[in-house]
């Protein structure tokens, strides 16, 4: 198998240097996984717009920010889902730094998946 850190792009940044630990494994790992990953993660949401019965399509672009908060907040099986896409491509060395403080990366995570998603609402046509 290929080495998960090739798959990923490094991400310009600002300095690294006085970043807190998590800033920095947001920024070095985090952010490259989701953006590996992005692919999947806007197909698991539009499978859930249509286990929704469409009903975002018909939405304003307002609503259907609040649309996207919402689901990634309340439906725990997609959060579940789409924090399951960022871990799987954690190597040993990420994991053990997630696990440590899993409550805050978690809340990391679907923070930028969240911002990942509604910054792309365009491609959610029905």
């Amino acid at each position: 198998m290929t080495d998960r850190l090739n798959l990923r792009e490094t991400i310009a940044t600002k300095e690294l240097e006085n970043s807190t630990p998590e800033e920095r494994f947001q920024t070095l790992s985090l952010r490259p996984i989701l953006k590996l990953q992005n692919e999947l993660l806007l197909g698991l949401f539009r499978n859930h717009i249509s286990e929704s019965k469409n009903t975002f399509y018909s939405l304003s672009l307002e609503n259907k920010v609040l649309f996207i908060e919402n689901s990634l907040q309340k439906n725990i099986v997609l959060k579940n889902k789409l924090l399951g896409v960022a871990l799987g491509m954690f190597t040993m060395e990420e994991f053990a730094v997630y696990s440590d403080k899993a409550s805050l990366y978690n809340k990391r995570i679907m923070s930028l998946v969240v911002e990942r998603i509604r910054s792309q609402t365009a491609v959610f046509k029905g």
